[in-house]
């Protein structure tokens, strides 16, 4: 349900580009020490989104919007005080929140939901 490969060169707003999505079966480790389903690489304006192989589609959907929601929010210069004060938790009840709001991640309503967000707005 949910396929990595169509982020693949994905134009998100505020002119990030996120390159890829990828699967690997490298354990991953967040700054706090704790096990990681996900992890976002940023560089310049293109973003690399790393997940844990065999996730199951709901926490593949959920890390998608949370990485990249997270990355985005990282990545441009000034972003939408709706995320300014976001913690980790708060990524998480986002994305949570999306997944169940709009189903499976997939690119188009991953652009919707960083518009709610206030991505793209027109003073960007």
């Amino acid at each position: 349900m949910v396929d990595p490969g169509r982020f693949s060169n994905l134009a998100l707003p505020n002119g990030i580009r996120l390159t890829r999505v990828v699967e690997t079966d490298v354990a991953m480790i967040d700054p706090m020490g704790r096990t990681a389903l996900a992890k976002t690489a940023i560089t310049g304006r293109e973003m690399i989104i790393l997940l844990v192989a065999g996730l199951d589609e709901r926490e593949k959907s959920i890390s998608l919007y949370h990485e990249i929601l997270e990355g985005l929010t990282v990545a441009v210069r000034n972003p939408p005080q709706t995320v300014t004060d976001f913690v980790e938790s708060d990524f998480e009840a986002a994305a949570i929140t999306a997944h169940e709001r709009f189903g499976f991640a997939d690119p188009e309503k991953v652009i919707m939901f960083l518009r709610i967000y206030g991505f793209g707005a027109k003073s960007d």
